[in-house]
């Protein structure tokens, strides 16, 4: 059965990033300008209409559209990227050169994210109609609201510019993830730690931990053995299904630290309009969160076989409880 849904995932993820090349390659075409021309313009250099229409013919782009697309996917098929129109550089060598500070810094929030929401969340459960389960609910309230673009200014304001305790700017030492991963971690610390409080509370109104009880088991043992690994279920759902909104967060944060990663040199070629690179990078972040779905399947799969089919319906009832209780 697992071999099946990996076959079914396989197959949905190869759909899924032909749709998505697809829908780049589209998008870059119809948008206004010319790699070729904004390329000259940037770096003034002024040439004949003739050396303009040479060169566009050298890159391929006075061809038909889908002749354009044919030998786009053609080489993509054979994991060729292409080359930079600013650099001349492999694309694909490029995206790894640029990857592992982005790489980093989303496993780092990751980890921090799992550590806060799992322990908070416990403590609000285990505290259920207390003065810190009450505490933990308001402040999550607030920080879910808050935009990680407006917190990483904010925290860039204080403790960077007026404190000075922290680097503005970089990637050269530990100091200067600290803020970066805190923008980027305090939103998602917030809808994580309602999601596992809500669903500890409802496991434990469920008949085996009453049976546990009737039996004498000790809270903490109930807590461990008992409601925590049904728990991780939701839990690394919806860590798969926010992993999109997770790099998109990437991206902005980059730039506004000024993190030399993927991020960064997306928004460069945006700017410039280098082709090849923005549909490579937009391919590798489409692997990454199509792969992160599927592993999110996987593991589920693994961890509770029985729940594999309704793990999603069951997310989605946990997150309608916790707006039916304004959290």
């Amino acid at each position: 059965m697992i071999n099946k849904l990996l076959r079914h995932r396989l197959i949905h993820m190869v759909l899924i990033l032909w749709v998505l090349s697809t829908i780049t390659f589209i998008l870059m075409k119809i948008t206004p300008g010319d790699p070729i021309s904004q390329q000259l313009y940037a770096n003034d250099v002024h040439v004949s209409q003739a050396q303009l229409d040479h060169m566009q013919r050298a890159h391929g782009l006075n061809q038909p559209l889908l002749l354009q697309y044919r030998s786009w996917l053609g080489h993509i098929v054979r994991f060729d990227f292409g080359r930079s129109y600013q650099t001349g550089a492999d694309v694909m060598s490029a995206i790894l050169q640029y990857a592992p500070p982005t790489i980093l810094l989303a496993l780092l929030t990751i980890f921090v994210v799992l550590c806060i929401s799992l322990s908070l969340g416990i403590a609000a459960a285990w505290h259920h109609q207390r003065t810190l389960d009450y505490t933990i609910r308001i402040g999550t309230s607030i920080a879910v609201s808050v935009p990680s673009f407006f917190l990483a200014i904010l925290l860039l304001y204080v403790f960077a510019v007026r404190l000075q305790w922290l680097p503005i700017a970089g990637f050269s030492s530990p100091l200067h993830l600290i803020l970066p991963v805190t923008a980027l971690s305090v939103s998602m610390c917030a809808y994580y730690v309602r999601l596992i409080r809500i669903t500890l509370l409802s496991l434990y109104q469920s008949r085996e931990v009453e049976m546990a009880r009737f039996k004498g088991v000790s809270e903490w043992f109930i807590l461990v053995h008992v409601v925590l690994k049904p728990t991780l279920i939701p839990v690394i759902t919806m860590l798969a299904l926010s992993m999109g909104s997770l790099i998109g967060g990437t991206v902005v944060i980059e730039n506004i630290f000024g993190i030399p990663g993927l991020g960064q040199f997306l928004m460069e070629s945006i700017r410039a309009h280098d082709y090849p690179v923005i549909q490579g990078i937009v391919l590798c972040l489409g692997v990454v969160v199509v792969f992160s779905n599927t592993a999110g399947d996987y593991v589920v799969s693994k961890l509770d076989p029985k729940r594999r089919q309704s793990h999603v319906k069951t997310s989605k009832h946990h997150i309608d409880v916790m707006h039916k209780e304004g959290m």
